[in-house]
């Protein structure tokens, strides 16, 4: 287990590795309010909740959403999506209003309506069961699937304006990450004397993503100079 990150190295245990370029990508963790519940958790922090979405021991609480461990009737765990949560939310309040009657409850059920992704501009992929499409038609319907599912009139109108705007102008959807043009523990150069720079990169202060999706978040590394 990788256990410290320095400049041009990593530590795995006692043992230490060098690596000029260090990519670290660590899962997402869920709010601590599932660990004060005191019921049974995964390892994201994730509550297990029951097939109606309520808590083990009390029937009267319910988990949804990210927050939420539930596998579907596949054994496939939901994803810590919005269209998982907003299905949630409806089959709890139907639950609740249920309860209000008497009547039996039923469990949960998602509903897979499909998948979408953006990956550049214009280029997404998309998948709908057994059906797949790529590229600029699959960008499309990203575009209007999302516009569609907008609240009012009016978001609707001024996200469609700015993605157009963003779209004509090529704005870039972030900004570069500046820094040194050298990587710490980077292979000396043979021409210079074996002079080079251990300078870290370092985000730049102005570095923030824009409001706009249409584009792929774009870093720039440039190796030393020889």
């Amino acid at each position: 287990m990788v256990n410290r990150i320095e400049p041009g190295a990593v530590w795995v245990g006692d043992e230490k590795i060098a690596a000029p370029v260090i990519l670290w990508a660590a899962g997402v963790a869920a709010s601590p309010l599932g660990r004060k519940l005191g019921v049974p958790i995964d390892r994201a922090g994730r509550v297990l909740v029951q097939p109606d979405l309520s808590i083990p021991g009390h029937p009267k609480v319910f988990v949804i959403g990210d927050l939420a461990a539930l596998n579907d009737e596949n054994g496939k765990m939901l994803p810590g999506v919005a269209p998982v949560a907003i299905q949630q939310g409806d089959w709890v309040a139907d639950t609740i209003a249920r309860d209000l009657e008497n009547q039996p409850r039923r469990n949960f059920r998602y509903h897979d309506k499909g998948s979408l992704a953006t990956i550049g501009r214009a280029a997404a992929v998309a998948q709908f069961g057994k059906f797949e499409l790529s590229g600029y038609f699959a960008w499309l319907a990203w575009l209007f699937i999302h516009i569609l599912f907008l609240i009012g009139f009016r978001n609707r109108l001024v996200v469609m304006i700015q993605w157009a705007w963003s779209y004509l102008t090529y704005e870039r959807g972030a900004r570069l990450i500046t820094g040194s043009d050298e990587l710490a523990g980077w292979p000396q150069s043979q021409e210079n004397g074996g002079a080079t720079g251990v300078s870290p990169f370092h985000p730049s202060a102005d570095a923030r993503p824009s409001a706009s999706p249409l584009d792929t978040t774009a870093v720039t590394v440039t190796p030393p100079r020889h």
